[in-house]
């Protein structure tokens, strides 16, 4: 954990944020997002059709919502996961 607790203190948010808007980034967090709501719909048919059981809803309903998470992943959730991480140290002639 303290390694990569150093490798977060090595990144800025701005480039958190330059990375969430990479157009590889940008792709995989549509797909996060369309593979939540396909888990939903799924479910919703078993549902209808009468044939999901309790641990199945489950699972559907934690891995739909982790899609979203990840999909939306925040840079002050990871500094908070990581117990919020000295701000990078910028290097410079000031």
């Amino acid at each position: 954990m303290e390694q990569r607790q150093a490798m977060l203190e090595d990144l800025s948010e701005e480039a958190f944020l330059a990375w969430r808007h990479h157009p590889v980034t940008r792709a995989v967090r549509l797909f996060l997002t369309d593979y939540g709501e396909s888990i939903e719909q799924r479910m919703l048919g078993q549902w209808r059709a009468g044939t999901i059981t309790l641990a199945q809803e489950h699972e559907a309903r934690g891995r739909a919502a982790l899609a979203a998470e990840m999909a939306e992943l925040r840079w002050a959730a990871m500094r908070a996961f990581y117990g919020d991480v000295p701000e990078r140290k910028e290097t410079g002639n000031a």
